[in-house]
């Protein structure tokens, strides 16, 4: 018997998990193709962060600073998922500037946590 809360997808092979609450995302990594966490500090929750993979033009992908629940706290951070392992550059979206405010490595089957700069 199925779960009736459940969402069968269009395959029909498992059900899909429950919704979750706000801010919860799902990381699809393996092989070559990572995801990074940014932690943020709390002044920064809903502002977008962009980024880009190294020694390439800034295109507009970016992701929200967002409340992330995590047993018994919630941490303000940014989820970017499906990044090809390598360096990439992150800033506030929207600044005129082309300096990055950090630079990460992602590495490919791994969930990569980086700290925003003070």
């Amino acid at each position: 018997m199925t779960n009736p809360s459940s969402t069968a997808p269009a395959s029909g092979s498992e059900p899909l998990p429950e919704p979750g609450g706000p801010g919860t995302v799902v990381l699809d990594v393996g092989g070559d193709i990572g995801a990074l966490v940014v932690v943020a500090p709390p002044e920064l929750t809903g502002e977008e962060l962009e980024i880009r993979a190294q020694d390439e033009d800034w295109a507009g992908r970016h992701v929200a600073v967002l409340p992330r629940r995590l047993p018994g706290v919630t941490v303000p951070a940014a989820v970017f998922s499906s990044l090809t392992a390598g360096e990439y550059h992150i800033r506030r979206r929207g600044r005129p500037e082309e300096a990055a405010e950090l630079i990460v490595r992602v590495i490919g089957g791994r969930v990569t946590e980086e700290r925003w700069p003070a």
